[in-house]
């Protein structure tokens, strides 16, 4: 990957560095920019202590016994505003939070690993409870936007403030409430602590808006992929479903299955091509990204990258290692074994390494959707120590799971299908990529006021 420019135009009326200028800013215009953001003093902000300006762990009130909605710690998402999940619970202890709040994790490796939300799941006046590794975090009145207060606590100032302050035996570590006692902060007035949060929570409403369209549009491919594959009522001929149309149907040793299709192995659909095995002496501190596999957050191939090598061994290497847009991965060892991630839109160099592999085959999307059935889910546990850290398979074991092969009719029928699906998909998980960049790049730039957002109209 080439490195980005950090350099800072010299012009004082300039409105931000480069890295902000970049061609990820593909929803906007440099004029629009330009008309959002300004870069001013900010002798009107003033120091405030971070537990003064922010009520930390807030008395709500919520009896013993009662139920309500409930969050655990995997219900929260790294780096993601919105709350995943939750259960109806009856309270026997916990946090407890309203909406608007923030929910902080405080535990290693949760904390490290972005786990910050945003309550917005509660009717009005409800009171949900969660986990005790949560710090629960609320904007006081007149004094914080609650918007800028979950933003504020997911910048990197505070996160580093927070993990260097954390106590305990090594794996337990925590976040004490005092932390937030010894925090001085820069903080604007209510209304222009409004105007920032609007701007990055439009970006992130942008992103789940995104999300939510790409997991629409995997549970149509998943539906279809049932229907035809597994209910054999894709269309025949006439246009009809095929089981229930009287298509003829034949014994197999996995049941019975559509005239001239074949039971046959997983390979026979498509390859799964091993990474690239690099040395120590491989890896740099910049030059071009190599894939890892703790990355992959499916369906999503994230690209923070924490390893490079040089120019000339990216040259050098075999292109069935490169890794392009679209290309389909699958987690080969580790914790998350058996996990497959599309590689979004991107002119990223990038290369595969060991721990993942890249699905080759002219229906790599009917794959992703086969590789992330229970069934095959279920093999890949199976077939390696997965129990442990460090599960391994191997992509002929992959390959060699017995499944079942359709004619090239159908194959033909249902690819065309997927890549419709799909291609819409990966444009979005790109913009879903650069619209995370611009965030990330502007969050900490706003909260230091560095770059400045004119004040309209309080949220």
């Amino acid at each position: 990957m080439e490195k980005q420019s950090k350099d800072y135009e010299k012009n004082e009326n300039d409105w931000t560095d480069r890295e902000i200028q970049s061609e990820t800013l593909s929803f906007m215009t440099s004029a629009m920019i330009k008309d959002i953001f300004k870069q001013t003093e900010i002798g009107e902000w003033e120091e405030a202590v971070f537990s003064e300006a922010i009520d930390v762990n807030p008395k709500r009130e919520l009896k013993k016994g009662q139920s309500a909605k409930c969050v655990s710690m995997i219900d929260i998402e790294p780096f993601k505003r919105k709350i995943s999940n939750f259960s109806i619970k009856e309270f026997k202890g916990g946090s407890k939070f309203r909406n608007k709040d923030t929910l902080f994790a405080r535990i290693t490796p949760c904390l490290e690993n972005g786990k910050t939300a945003f309550v917005d799941i509660l009717d009005n006046g409800e009171i949900g409870f969660g986990s005790t590794e949560f710090i629960v975090l609320s904007a006081k009145e007149e004094k914080t936007d609650s918007y800028f207060v979950y933003y504020l606590s997911r910048s990197p100032e505070i996160r580093k403030v927070a993990i260097k302050s954390m106590t305990g035996t090594s794996g337990r570590q925590r976040v004490e409430n005092e932390v937030f006692d010894t925090i001085i902060i820069n903080l604007p007035p209510v209304s222009e602590q409004s105007s920032i949060a609007k701007i990055l929570s439009d970006l992130d409403s942008k992103i789940e808006l995104n999300q939510q369209m790409n997991k629409t549009l995997e549970s149509i491919g998943h539906a279809i992929f049932k229907h035809w594959f597994v209910d054999f009522e894709f269309p025949n001929e006439k246009g009809k479903p095929y089981k229930s149309s009287g298509g003829e149907m034949v014994d197999s040793e996995l049941g019975k299955i559509p005239k001239g299709w074949e039971v046959g192995k997983l390979g026979d659909l498509g390859k799964i091509q091993p990474g690239f095995a690099f040395k120590s002496k491989d890896f740099l501190d910049d030059g071009i990204g190599l894939a890892k596999i703790k990355n992959i957050q499916p369906p999503i191939v994230d690209f923070n990258f924490e390893s490079y090598i040089s120019e000339e061994l990216y040259n050098e290497t075999n292109n069935r290692f490169y890794l392009f847009s679209g290309d389909i991965l699958i987690a080969m060892t580790g914790a998350k074994i058996g996990k497959i991630g599309i590689i979004p839109k991107t002119e990223n160099k990038i290369l595969l390494n060991q721990r993942v592999g890249k699905v080759e085959s002219n229906n790599k999307y009917l794959m992703y959707l086969i590789l992330n059935t229970n069934e095959i889910q279920e093999l890949i546990s199976g077939g390696s120590s997965a129990s442990s850290a460090q599960g391994n398979i191997s992509n002929s074991d992959i390959e060699n799971f017995i499944y079942l092969i359709p004619n090239e009719i159908f194959l033909q029928k249902i690819n065309k299908v997927m890549n419709c699906l799909f291609v819409k998909m990966i444009d979005n998980l790109g913009e879903i990529q650069n619209l995370s960049q611009i965030r990330d790049s502007l969050l900490p730039k706003l909260m230091s006021g560095k770059i400045r957002v004119p004040v309209k109209t309080n949220r």
